[in-house]
């Protein structure tokens, strides 16, 4: 069954993994100039940089439909997700409002106040089980004043694990870098725990954020890939514990989900969400393009 709520890993785990890790935070900013080179990276570290310019997406007319859209061109478009009230926790339910910088396309707006928990979706989609493969496209929007170097974890999207814990994958803006990490909450977590950096979060623009996951509980079948504005920036990394935890299927959630400590007020804005079974059918996303 679905949980409302679920514990994160902090503390002992987090002062361990940013201990060991932080090396690799180092290299993997200032190293190898390959976007796919899969450089591993840390909670608390800084990005450097700038995140690549945004290219043209597949045109959704070429391409497979999607298994899923965000469709919000709709009279009633919050219905392609699921009616969960209880993932607005100290924060006001998303709203679907205009796109910031694209003409006539709308978005959805979370707001999560300074002190506030969630603010966060769930499509109406099916779970993911071993050996499920899917490509997974967000079009993100972070306002000029979002907290992006906040001391605090926050999560934009999380494929959660039925049951409590933190989920075996996850995508979070972590100091200044959209990351991509997970395994703190299934067996042997000090093992598991996983970070890999995908780009510099810049607010006040677009960021277009593709995610490949091949769902096992087996490191060498488990499977991740991640493009940002058309660059790929992790490269087959196989996760130690896997990407999904034993007995427990995976569900896609999107918003705001961060650490209650962050007295900053943050807003972002989903322009589009695709759900697919290749990369082409998951970048053609809605938004301005070069």
């Amino acid at each position: 069954m679905r949980t409302s709520t679920g514990t994160r890993v902090h503390g002992l785990l987090g002062l361990a993994v940013s201990v060991l890790l932080i090396a690799g935070v180092i290299v993997g900013c200032s190293g190898s100039d390959d976007p796919s080179s899969g450089s591993t990276g840390s909670s608390g570290s800084t990005a450097v940089g700038t995140a690549p310019p945004l290219t043209g997406a597949p045109d959704p007319k070429t391409v497979p439909a999607p298994i899923w859209q965000a469709d919000l061109s709709g009279p009633n478009p919050l219905t392609h997700f699921q009616n969960t009230p209880y993932n607005n926790d100290g924060a006001p339910a998303p709203e679907v409002v205009d796109a910031p910088g694209i003409s006539g396309a709308k978005a959805i707006r979370y707001t999560v106040p300074g002190g506030g928990k969630r603010a966060e979706l769930v499509p109406q989609i099916d779970p993911y089980r071993e050996g499920d493969d899917a490509y997974f496209g967000f079009a993100w929007n972070l306002p000029a004043d979002f907290p992006v170097n906040a001391d605090g974890w926050q999560v934009v999207a999380q494929w959660k694990n039925d049951g409590e814990g933190s989920p075996p994958v996850e995508i979070k803006i972590d100091h200044g870098q959209f990351v991509v990490d997970g395994g703190a909450g299934g067996d042997n977590p000090q093992e598991n725990y996983f970070t890999q950096p995908i780009g510099p979060a810049v607010p006040g623009q677009q960021t277009d954020v593709v995610l490949h996951i091949h769902f096992s509980t087996d490191p060498t079948k488990a499977q991740v890939d991640a493009w940002m504005n058309g660059q790929k920036r992790v490269d087959a990394f196989r996760p130690p514990g896997g990407t999904r935890y034993a007995d427990d299927d995976s569900y896609l959630k999107t918003g705001i989900y961060r650490d209650t400590a962050i007295d900053q007020t943050a807003v972002l804005y989903l322009i589009d969400a695709r759900v697919a079974r290749s990369y082409d059918s998951a970048a053609a996303l809605v938004g301005p393009r070069s």
